[in-house]
């Protein structure tokens, strides 16, 4: 069986301490998080993205 859910919380630490709880007892055998990022937060991401020196393979 597969579930979903979303969660609001104060910072990560705090979300990762919930998922670290609902999983240690073994009723979850599987958990994955995805942070999502605030519009802030992406647009200071893109931002940063320019400053990345990447070059894709072959270029």
């Amino acid at each position: 069986m597969t579930g979903f859910t979303l969660w609001e919380a104060p910072d990560n630490v705090s979300m990762a301490a919930v998922a670290l709880a609902l999983s240690s007892g073994g009723a979850i055998s599987s958990l994955d998080t995805t942070v999502l990022l605030t519009v802030d937060e992406t647009m200071e991401a893109m931002s940063r993205a320019t400053q990345v020196g990447y070059r894709p393979p072959g270029a």
